[in-house]
Parts: C-alpha cells; structure tokens; sequence
C-alpha cells in the first residue's frame, strides 16, 4: 500500500472531522477568546471560504424552493429558514451557477439567516450558518463576530470551537487557528481528540515541529506521529527533512510499516534505510 496515500488519510482526513466531547467548565471562559482583530494575512486564490457541497446537481436557478406549503398559515421555523439558506449558500458557489445568479442566491441566502436569527437570536444553526455565509464571501471579521456570538450562547460546544479553528487555518492564519484549539483544549474539552491532531498539524504548519510532534504523540504513538510529520514535510517540499522524521519513526518502533513503506518511496535504496542516525534534539526542525 503506497505510504504516502496513507499519510494523506491519516492526517488530512483526521483533521477535517468535528466531534463533540466531555465538557469542562470555568467561570468565563469567554474571557480567554482568541483576538481575531489583528491584520489577516495574505491570502492565495486556493484559499477562499470553505469547499462548496452542492456537488453536480442542476443549476440552483431551476430548484423550486418554498418556505411552507401553501395551504398552511404556520409560521417556517428557524431551522427550516436555514437549512434553505444553507442550499442557496451551496448553490451559490456551484460552478455551474452564473455569476448574475450567483449574487441572487447570496442575498437570499443571507437574508434567510438573518430572518431565522430574528425568530431565535440565541439559534445556534442560524448562528452558525450566518458566520459560515461571512466566511464563504470572505467577510472574516463579520464571520469571526458571529462565531463568538453563538458561541457565548453555546459555551460548551467543543465542535464549534474546533470549527472556528478551522475556519482560521483555511485562511492561512495558522496562530489564529492555533489560539483557538488552545482555547476549545483549555474551556471546554481538554481531552478532545480531533482538536489536538488540528493543534498539532497547524503547529506544522506554522513551523513549530517540537509542538507539532509534542501535541500529536498526545494521541499516538511516537512512530505514527513521527510518520505523520513526514509526510507534511514531503507536501511542504522537504523530502530529505522528511526521511529523518522516517528514520527516527522506525527507531521507534521497528515494525511499522506505513513508514517503511514511505522511506521507501523516498529513498529507493534498501541500504540507506539502515544507516545510522544522527539527529539534534528531540525532532527535526524545518530546513
């Protein structure tokens, strides 16, 4: 089985989960929020919102969509005002949605939101949905406000926490997602699984392998955790970084055979993956 397929599965798929774990209380725990008031940094063209999950359906503009059957005098309820928005949302960025519609579908989407927070301001989907609509038009400081909002209201909710963090690191702002998985770590579940492998992946992200390898041996094994970091330091353009993190993760434990597979395909030669070891400190740092 190809090693870095495994890599690809173990850490991207790992990190893009959301679970809801045991709680722990503080006496303000809003206190300790993140500052998300700092200059954003520069973002790529492969960096905006998060990936649409319309699919290939037909064209928003030919989806009927109603608010309450027409025989009926009861009020929509808030979560039906969003989960249309949420489609309308979607469709907006479906790539074959034209651009004039694409406006169209956004202004309803956004005002569907904001009638849903109307009937139930503390809703945490309405909440949640009007920050993910800030997100997806890149609106983040509008988008980081509403997260906070619905998280005052929902102060236990490690998977909301865990989403602002994510939200951050979709941005590229790495210390931003790390504050935030400190703070969901910290308040509201310190044994929270998913959180700690996005602290440590962002950790690697933001170049601080010791905290990267710290964090994620929290949750694994050394070897694994070690692989983990090698196949980020082969996406990154680091294969020689790459194969020491290899090397020591097979000095950890001899027998496992993602990363031996994995060295393999970086270093054909049988022979170099037995030689010794010569490493500084307890991982290996970025070139």
């Amino acid at each position: 089985m190809d090693g870095r397929w495994l890599w690809k599965y173990s850490v991207w798929g790992a990190i893009l989960a959301g679970v809801l774990g045991c709680r722990h209380q503080r006496s303000d725990p809003l206190a300790e929020m993140p500052n998300s008031s700092a200059p954003w940094p520069q973002q790529s063209a492969h960096s905006t919102g998060l990936r649409s999950l319309w699919g290939g359906n037909a064209p928003p503009t030919a989806i009927p969509v109603e608010l309450a059957p027409a025989e009926s005098n009861k009020p929509v309820s808030a979560d039906t005002l969003v989960a249309i928005a949420d489609v309308r949302l979607e469709a907006a960025f479906d790539s074959k949605t034209t651009p004039g519609s694409r406006d169209a579908l956004l202004d309803l989407a956004r005002k569907g939101y904001q009638k849903a927070l109307e009937q139930e301001p503390k809703s945490k989907t309405a909440l949640r949905g009007m920050a993910r609509y800030y997100a997806r038009v890149d609106e983040r400081e509008k988008a980081i406000e509403m997260y906070k909002r619905c998280l005052k209201h929902h102060p236990q909710d490690a998977e909301l926490g865990h989403e602002i963090a994510m939200v951050h690191a979709r941005w590229k702002d790495y210390p931003g997602a790390i504050a935030w998985c400190q703070y969901t770590l910290k308040n509201i579940d310190p044994e929270n699984r998913t959180v700690k492998k996005t602290l440590g992946f962002c950790h690697a992200m933001a170049g601080q392998w010791d905290e990267a390898l710290a964090t994620l041996c929290e949750i694994m094994p050394e070897a694994q955790a070690r692989h983990n970091l090698a196949g980020l330091l082969d996406h990154l353009g680091y294969p020689e970084a790459s194969k020491t993190q290899l090397q020591l993760a097979l000095q950890a434990d001899p027998n496992f055979e993602p990363a031996r597979q994995f060295l393999a395909e970086l270093e054909p030669n049988p022979a170099a993956q037995h030689q010794p070891i010569v490493t500084v400190g307890a991982s290996q740092r970025e070139p």
